[in-house]
């Protein structure tokens, strides 16, 4: 177990044991001896000395043995690319076509859109968007009829502080300008970069103060930008802001100035969001209860109601063929509470058929919704429904906003979600004796905004007018 060789050449004289133990403790020594003289060196092998020495032969008969088979060359680490996609990456060796490769997080199998390539000697697993949701144990499983080899990452502690870190590298040196935006609740400033997580570190400035995130103050970011908002400004919102990311070794700082003319605009701008939106939230409007399509028998009562909306209570009118439908014995007009309006036709005729509508409206706008009406005699087959023209929401009266300065180029925020007309019910309103008309195709969508091109089934008369009276 033991080999002793010396080289003449190079002077060296070495002693190899096969396989070193604990029963090797202790302390060597070579004499040198050539007649004339003699001498000696020892090492002292003990103690921490000798663990020190058994514990790395261990690792290197370990390592001996794993590189027989296929091996990681080089362990799991990790790279961020330029769009600050994070990705763990290992390289490998000594393997060939059947060798199988797994990915895990949590013991729990990963299995990626791109199968790994094993042979190309590299393998790596991205993780876009990476935030605290990506925290864990990463585990790479490489194996074949030769041996099994793993790797282990875990992302935690310092090594997800500096995977943080890297990406604000990357996401701080493409960071755009800040750039103001409008929006009905106030003033925002926003910062564009390649990638933004709130785990970032990141610090908004006001003259040099730190902004703490608060209900007047709102701080956050998406995926592609990091934003503050100033809600209802007033002039203590004016100055100098800045946005500060950091990477752990350089501070990449971005401004805006809101003071002067900048900040005058914004604020009418600000003003003219914040009446258009209240104007859109209250404005008259269908939010439920039409069908696109009526197919009925004659001699039966049809029954159209639906629940309108509005603050104030809009004007309900019904129209036939663009024509304003009169209440009489034939036809009932009503409108209930302010809330319920119906357009019942008792003992409906072959003259009944056309195309009804319904406009509603008060002094912030309004809407009108479309309903074909089919009506075919005894005996007859049940007409394809077809559809008329497509119902569109439109404005029934320009609303009455505070007098404000021409739009700016400012970009206008997506509004609130209010009761879109394409949310009603599909299912005919009707009375008793009434047939059901056969669910129509899908209707086509319905835009609670349309193009001042659409053609309003209101007659011309009631165009000039915000609140026409009701008929």
């Amino acid at each position: 177990g033991q080999k002793i060789s010396h080289d003449v050449a190079s002077g060296v004289i070495q002693m190899t044991v096969d396989h070193f133990t604990r029963a090797n403790e202790g302390t060597y020594t070579v004499q040198i001896n050539d007649g004339k003289a003699k001498t000696q060196s020892s090492l002292v092998l003990v103690g921490d000395a000798f663990k020190a020495a058994l514990k790395e032969a261990e690792f290197q008969r370990k390592e001996h043995i794993r590189k027989q088979g296929p091996h990681f060359s080089e362990y799991l680490d990790f790279t961020v690319s330029e769009d600050c996609t994070v990705m763990l990456t290992c390289k490998v060796a000594n393997v060939k076509k059947d060798t199988s490769f797994h990915w895990y997080k949590e013991d729990d199998e990963i299995v990626p859109e791109s199968p790994p390539n094993v042979m190309s000697g590299a393998c790596a697993l991205p993780l876009p968007l990476f935030s605290r949701k990506d925290q864990g144990v990463y585990k790479a499983v490489l194996s074949d009829d030769k041996g099994k080899d793993t790797s282990v990452f875990d992302i935690s502690g310092q090594v997800f502080d500096d995977i943080i870190n890297a990406i604000a590298r990357n996401a701080g040196a493409s960071a755009s300008e800040l750039v103001m935006q409008c929006t009905p609740e106030g003033i925002r400033l926003q910062c564009y970069m390649n990638y933004y997580t709130e785990e970032m570190k990141t610090v908004w400035k006001h003259k040099e103060s730190k902004i703490a995130s608060s209900e007047k103050m709102r701080i956050g970011g998406t995926a592609e930008m990091a934003w503050m908002q100033i809600c209802d400004p007033s002039d203590k919102e004016k100055g100098h802001y800045a946005i500060e990311i950091s990477d752990g070794v350089t501070t990449h700082t971005r401004t805006f100035d809101l003071s002067g003319q900048a900040y005058t605009d914004a604020y009418e701008e600000y003003l003219r969001l914040k009446a258009a939106a209240f104007a859109e939230k209250n404005r008259g409007r269908v939010v439920g209860g039409l069908p696109d399509v009526v197919t009925i028998m004659e001699d039966k009562s049809l029954s159209l109601t639906c629940t309108v909306w509005g603050e104030p209570t809009p004007e309900v009118t019904w129209f036939k063929n663009e024509q304003e439908v009169a209440s009489n014995e034939h036809t009932r007009v009503t409108f209930d509470g302010g809330k319920f309006a119906s357009l019942v036709i008792n003992k409906v005729t072959t003259d009944d058929s056309g195309k009804y509508s319904i406009n509603v409206r008060n002094k912030y706008g309004g809407e009108f919704v479309e309903i074909t009406v089919s009506v075919y005699r005894h005996g007859e087959p049940i007409p394809e429904p077809k559809l008329g023209q497509p119902k569109t929401a439109t404005p029934a009266a320009q609303p009455v906003l505070p007098k404000s300065p021409a739009p700016s180029k400012t970009p206008t925020p997506s509004k609130p979600q209010t009761p879109a007309q394409s949310m009603k019910s599909p299912t005919p309103a009707s009375t008793p004796s009434s047939t059901p008309a056969p669910k129509s195709p899908t209707p086509a969508p319905k835009s609670p905004t349309p193009p001042r091109s659409v053609k309003s089934p209101t007659p011309p008369r009631f165009m000039k007018s915000p609140t026409p009276p009701r008929k």
